[in-house]
């Protein structure tokens, strides 16, 4: 094995760490607190879902409590995630939710009309890590389709994503202090599968 791919294998690896450690436990450890948290979709998420045609398919990739996988009756949605209490809870609630990884998705190529992500892309620990998550979903479009992406923006509005490359770790400490996150400035970003091929 080359130094170089060696040193890539062992970046990933912590990048996989960091993200069990940061992200992952602490979504395990307050997932029972989360969906009473989550109740309300946001406005401009619901606006999205809302425009889809009937019949089409959706998907909520990160989809938490599945909180977005019922605001409209007239498509098909599934969601997914990688925190089994968290799908747990969303199919609790008759919601169709897999449990799987974000850079993996188990879906065929260009199956959904559109496909959001909310408040999921910062959690991956590194530039590298977000791109593929987001080329992941890219792929999981039909061509047209639309993808929402809300991330979280620190300081404010006008900052540009492609600026902004930082990983948000959830902290046990503040875990009490989640509704406060609700008030930050949050980049959306809505682009149909066509123009994000080229951008990718």
């Amino acid at each position: 094995m080359s130094a170089q791919r060696f040193d890539l294998l062992r970046m990933d690896a912590e990048a996989v760490q960091l993200e069990k450690q940061h992200v992952h436990s602490v979504y395990e450890k307050t997932a029972p607190y989360l969906s009473d948290l989550q109740c309300r979709a946001w406005p401009r998420v619901r606006q999205f879902l809302l425009q889809q045609e009937p019949g089409s398919l959706v998907a909520d990739i990160g989809c938490g409590t599945g909180r977005y996988l019922q605001v409209n009756s007239g498509v098909f949605s599934v969601g997914c995630d990688v925190c089994r209490p968290l799908v747990d809870r969303a199919r609790k609630r008759g919601s169709e939710v897999l449990l799987c990884d974000n850079l993996r998705l188990p879906f065929r190529d260009g199956i959904f009309s559109a496909v959001i992500s909310v408040g999921v892309i910062h959690h991956f620990s590194s530039s590298e890590r977000r791109g593929c998550a987001v080329r992941e979903m890219a792929r999981t479009l039909a061509p047209g389709g639309l993808m929402l992406i809300y991330v979280w923006a620190q300081e404010q509005r006008r900052r540009r994503f492609d600026k902004q490359d930082v990983f948000v770790p959830w902290n046990q400490e503040y875990c009490c202090s989640i509704v406060v996150l609700k008030c930050c400035f949050v980049c959306i970003y809505c682009i149909c599968r066509d123009d994000l091929c080229t951008l990718l």
